[in-house]
């Protein structure tokens, strides 16, 4: 079905809604597993909400997608979310939590002969983020800042996690940032390893991604948004606590194994909105000067969680 799938729950009971189905746009990455999990065990039907669920290629395509009404709510990574909400090319809010990094979840991989051990390495190297300018960009920056270098001494160059084992293979890069299971399956194949972690100190638990809507989707369908909130908590939850539950949708998302599954290095699935951890993104753009236009505050760019 090139990438969509639509629930069973078209003909749930409608409980008020005020709009039912609703079109989500995912990524094929372990933080939108939760989607996929709350497909299948029945979260959005026990909300009376049916889904229309797309893949798109990066944040910022889906992003387009919902700023153009094609979609309801996507993810996106919140670097690239601010950027449009400072920039005026969105007028949108997060109606969830997506992803919280943890140092391995979230990583530098290169072959050992690109000689990569230390930041003072990633100097004048080629180094994938997958979008120009998204929170693996911003992350580097600050890896390269608070080791005394200079944040643009890298070469930033745009890959999607799913090419970037081929890019590190015939040399177009030097080392890639990567999520799971993209870490594992490059070990696996081409021997790369994790070399240095990008969330750690002064980025320590960072908010990676996260759901986004247009303001006026959540102020016209507060009980549709309220309704996606609760099964999504649920599915948070559990993708959090069992990764019995994740082999059942990583496989199909990613194409990774289900017995490679427990063993993965994965970040935390939150189940609630945290203003202060968003804001902390927000002040280390200011610091690298990537959020031009309007100031932002994060606790207004939220929609509370339903009850």
């Amino acid at each position: 079905m090139n990438g969509t799938s639509a629930s069973d729950s078209h003909s749930a009971p409608q409980g008020g809604l005020e709009k039912n189905p609703i079109r989500i746009g995912i990524l094929a990455t372990v933080d939108n597993a939760p989607v996929r999990l709350a497909e299948k065990r029945g979260f959005f039907q026990q909300e009376g909400l049916g889904v229309e669920v797309k893949t798109y290629g990066s944040g910022p395509e889906a992003l387009d997608a919902v700023r153009g009404g094609s979609l309801d709510i996507c993810l996106i990574n919140y670097v690239s979310f601010f950027q449009a909400a400072a920039g005026g090319a969105i007028d949108g809010r997060i109606v969830f939590d997506a992803y919280q990094g943890t140092p391995d979840s979230l990583v530098l991989v290169a072959k050992p002969e690109a000689n990569i051990r230390e930041p003072k390495d990633l100097v004048g190297k080629k180094v994938s983020v997958h979008a120009s300018g998204n929170i693996n960009e911003l992350l580097l920056r600050e890896l390269l800042r608070v080791n005394g270098l200079e944040p643009g001494a890298a070469l930033y160059v745009p890959v999607k996690f799913p090419e970037i084992q081929a890019a590190l293979s015939s040399g177009q890069i030097h080392a890639g940032v990567l999520v799971e299971p993209y870490i594992t399956r490059a070990g696996q194949e081409l021997g790369a390893k994790p070399v240095l972690p990008l969330i750690t100190g002064p980025t320590a638990d960072m908010a990676l991604s996260g759901y986004v809507a247009q303001t006026k989707f959540t102020q016209n369908n507060p009980k549709t948004v309220a309704a996606f909130q609760r099964a999504m908590k649920q599915a948070n939850q559990l993708a959090d606590t069992d990764r019995r539950a994740l082999a059942e949708v990583l496989p199909d998302l990613t194409k990774v194994s289900a017995e490679s599954v427990p063993s993965l290095s994965l970040g935390r699935f939150p189940t609630s909105l945290d203003p202060t951890r968003l804001q902390r993104v927000i002040e280390l753009m200011r610091v690298h000067g990537t959020l031009a236009g309007k100031d932002l505050r994060a606790d207004q760019l939220i929609v509370p969680a339903a009850g």
